[in-house]
């Protein structure tokens, strides 16, 4: 494959991301659930796996060096969780509302100078890093997708309070405990990943970044106390989405460390 050809796949997969996200509200606007929201998305995504193997094989390793491969890997995990728990829990619109957020994340990747047209080779390295990376991203792209759950279940408790019962977008939305339920399980999934990607960073010694680790660990310890207080002291649905919506926004901060 010559130069390049990897952020080709890259732009499509940003543009397949946008098409389903703007049919998807086409579709609520007249007052029913797109069903090509979710093959817009699986195709995105095999556009996402595009990149992500060139840029491997460039790399040889997992692409996971620097912002702009951390971004796409998120957006793709992103993709991977929603494709998977979509169906599963019959909440499809969850495409709807995760498609801005993957195209957020691809186009910041695509702006000049984050993603190098040449990445360089990656010599040898410690197993122990590359699954901290790897779980790491993979557990944050569980938390996106918990976080985006949680503003859905923000916009179905405005739409109740303002009583906005009979647009397509209320009446499409799933009911608020499959969301609570949803959420909760995507967090716990999340939290199993990223706490595997924190011991594997212990595990890497020396040769790890101790700023990047000690930022992982503060998020981590930051979700280990909001599950504690939830499981503890209980807290509404309101307060328990937009809690996870703004410690995942907040958490983001970490990849400045990288």
């Amino acid at each position: 494959m010559g130069r390049g050809v990897d952020r080709w796949f890259l732009i499509v997969a940003t543009l397949l991301a946008a098409i389903g996200g703007v049919t998807g509200m086409m579709s609520l606007r007249q007052n029913h659930r797109s069903r090509w929201t979710f093959l817009w998305m699986a195709t995105a995504f095999a556009a996402q796996l595009g990149f992500l193997w060139l840029r491997g094989e460039a790399r040889a390793a997992c692409p996971l060096i620097g912002t702009g491969e951390i971004l796409v890997f998120l957006a793709w995990s992103l993709t991977l969780f929603y494709l998977v728990v979509g169906p599963t829990y019959r909440i499809s619109l969850l495409g709807v509302f995760s498609a801005p957020v993957v195209v957020v994340f691809q186009a910041l990747a695509l702006a000049p100078g984050i993603l190098p047209a040449d990445p360089e080779r990656v010599p040898a390295t410690d197993g122990w890093r590359e699954t901290h990376a790897a779980m790491s991203v993979l557990g944050y792209g569980a938390l996106a997708l918990a976080a985006v759950a949680g503003v859905m279940f923000l916009v179905l408790d405005r739409q109740l309070k303002d009583q906005h019962l009979n647009s397509g977008l209320f009446r499409n939305l799933p009911p608020v405990r499959e969301l609570l339920t949803s959420m909760q399980r995507l967090l716990w999934l999340g939290m199993v990943m990223l706490t595997v990607g924190v011991v594997a960073g212990f595990m890497m010694g020396r040769t790890g970044d101790a700023n990047h680790l000690i930022a992982a660990v503060v998020v981590w310890l930051a979700y280990v106390a909001l599950i504690v207080i939830k499981q503890t002291r209980g807290m509404t649905g309101r307060k328990f989405s937009l809690a996870v919506v703004l410690l995942f926004v907040v958490s983001l901060s970490v990849f400045g460390f990288i």
